[in-house]
């Protein structure tokens, strides 16, 4: 028996009034994977192509269905899936499905909600600050008194580094298409 949820839908290519809210299958979680409620997704600029037909979700994630983040309350738990237990606050990247009231991820690829953040609020956190912590510490190994510059620094992604740098005692430097963009 399946059973159904509401999604956003790309129902073709273009403007924002090809989105439209249907019920579609809800997603069931097999082996190692969890079954989110969706609270919150945030924009991003990829929805947002990805809505006019200029990126493509990539191989397994539902096509039609936006949203590269979520944040919501673990509603089921798969076999195997050890790390969350139903009710708890998580939140994550995947590579489409985050404007669906569900989402099925790996548990590992889920992410605890820090107390005193809103479901709504971390809806938003994922893709950028999650970008600009790999980019600036796992990739660059950035320490404390060093000195970075930030292209496109006033851009979702730009404006967590920045802070992620200030907290880290790091020099920021950046650039951007715009004197507004900078402000």
């Amino acid at each position: 028996m399946s059973s159904s949820m509401q999604a956003v839908v790309i129902t073709e290519f273009g403007d924002p009034e090809v989105l439209q809210v249907r019920t579609v299958e809800r997603p069931e979680p097999t082996t190692g994977e969890v079954l989110v409620r969706v609270r919150s997704s945030g924009v991003n600029r990829a929805d947002l192509i990805q809505r006019v037909g200029r990126y493509p979700a990539p191989s397994g994630a539902p096509q039609d269905i936006p949203g590269l983040e979520f944040a919501g309350l673990v509603e089921a738990v798969g076999s195997g899936a050890d790390l969350w237990k139903e009710g708890d606050r998580v939140m994550g990247i995947v590579g489409g499905g985050g404007y669906a009231e569900y989402v099925v991820v790996h548990d590992r690829e889920a992410v605890r909600v820090p107390a005193g953040v809103s479901l709504e609020d971390a809806g938003a956190i994922p893709e950028v600050f999650m970008t600009a912590y790999d980019a600036l510490f796992r990739q660059m190994s950035l320490r404390e008194g060093e000195t970075v510059l930030i292209h496109a620094v006033g851009s979702g992604v730009g404006t967590a580094a920045v802070q992620f740098a200030q907290a880290a005692g790091v020099r920021a430097i950046g650039t951007s298409r715009t004197p507004e963009k900078v402000d």
